[in-house]
């Protein structure tokens, strides 16, 4: 890669994985590339294009379980952060924080998706992956989402049908799209009930999951089943495997000790799911994805 830093970007060789993702997992990126508009997120898109070398685009990490190899490709972190409001409509950039956003939604009196703060998460990545919590979900505040289409080469905006949307999932994630913006339609709410939401959210956080240790939040998805419960009922939490560990405050949540790899993780996953399979005959999917070297 041939790339001049600047305040477009900032070129990183052989970057630790470790600190890109909220598992403090991970080996070295043989590029990693921040993006800071977009403009510059689609050039590095278009270089990696034309010189055939594979890329994933990751936001804050907090989806993902990098491997202890690494990745032999370019990480393009986006830290798009422009934010425009017209009334209740609000215009994120993909690489917008969002908690951030809720809190200057908050500002002006806007909100519907307040529950969602405190989660890690760009707004690019509670798009791809619905993110949802409290009986909230990002997408049905989502008007359209801009984005560049890899296959036409074209910049499209998908109206939120478009998208389709359903638990944890989106058309996002087949990787041909790359977002750029998302258009939000919130709602005017008063002060104090958004301000009571933000508390709420917070407390139930802080009371129910181990926040003072890596992680990637929950392991598995819901399904007709409440994964958490079942792991619970093995007597499973406390399992370690190396330095990762099913917390002990939570079953649905694997966090690092301090030296956990990605191998310690991924061997308490196949444990987690066979004992589960064999006592309950559940396969559990997993929410985090894992970032092949």
């Amino acid at each position: 890669m041939c790339l001049i830093n600047g305040k477009d970007f900032t070129y990183i060789p052989n970057a630790s994985l470790k600190n890109f993702c909220t598992f403090r997992v991970g080996g070295k990126a043989k590029h990693l590339i921040i993006a800071r508009n977009n403009k510059a997120l689609l050039q590095v898109y278009l270089k990696c294009k034309a010189h055939n070398i594979k890329y994933k685009i990751i936001g804050c990490g907090a989806n993902l379980l990098f491997d202890d190899n690494g990745y032999n490709g370019v990480i393009i972190v986006n830290e798009t952060n422009t934010i425009n409001f017209d009334k209740n409509l609000v215009l994120a950039e993909g690489g917008v924080n969002l908690t951030n956003l809720i809190i200057k939604c908050l500002e002006r009196s806007l909100g519907g998706f307040e529950k969602l703060v405190g989660i890690p998460s760009t707004v690019g990545g509670a798009t791809v992956n619905n993110t949802g919590a409290l009986g909230v979900a990002f997408s049905n505040f989502i008007d359209y989402v801009e984005c560049f289409d890899t296959v036409t080469g074209n910049v499209v905006k998908l109206n939120n049908t478009d998208c389709k949307f359903s638990y944890r999932n989106s058309i996002f994630k087949n990787g041909r799209y790359i977002i750029l913006c998302v258009k939000l339609k919130l709602s005017n709410e008063d002060g104090k009930v958004l301000k009571d939401n933000v508390k709420y959210a917070i407390e139930r956080k802080r009371f129910s999951q181990p926040l003072n240790r890596p992680s990637a939040g929950s392991v598995f998805k819901r399904t007709d089943v409440i994964p958490a419960k079942l792991i619970d009922e093995l007597g499973l939490k406390g399992l370690r495997v190396g330095d990762a560990i099913i917390s002990p405050k939570h079953a649905g949540f694997i966090v690092n000790l301090g030296n956990a790899t990605s191998k310690d993780i991924l061997n308490l996953i196949e444990i987690i799911k066979t004992q589960v399979f064999e006592v309950y005959g559940e396969r559990l999917q997993e929410e985090i994805e894992y970032v092949e070297p």
